[in-house]
């Protein structure tokens, strides 16, 4: 099936929230963000028997994996550039 999701989590306002608000914060284009945050929180529900917080986990994870690859492809000056 071509349109099929890859998980089966119906993606909550506070899910499109939370990609919304990390696409902005790191600058990233929110559909990156998303596929992230789907992978993230996929791999969390996967091994985790307590789901309450698999969103807000996941989101951190995601802003630490665009904050590493950020570090790693941009060079200092321009960061520091964004910074303020």
């Amino acid at each position: 099936m071509a349109n099929a999701k890859r998980t089966t989590h119906r993606q909550s306002s506070g899910d499109a929230a939370a990609i919304a608000a990390l696409a902005e914060e790191t600058r990233t284009d929110e559909a990156v963000v998303q596929s992230l945050y789907e992978e993230e929180r996929a791999a969390l529900e996967a091994r985790s028997s307590v789901k309450d917080f698999i969103g807000v986990i996941a989101a951190r994870r995601v802003r630490q994996r665009l904050t590493a690859l950020d570090k790693h492809s941009r060079p200092q000056a321009e960061r520091r550039s964004h910074a303020a």
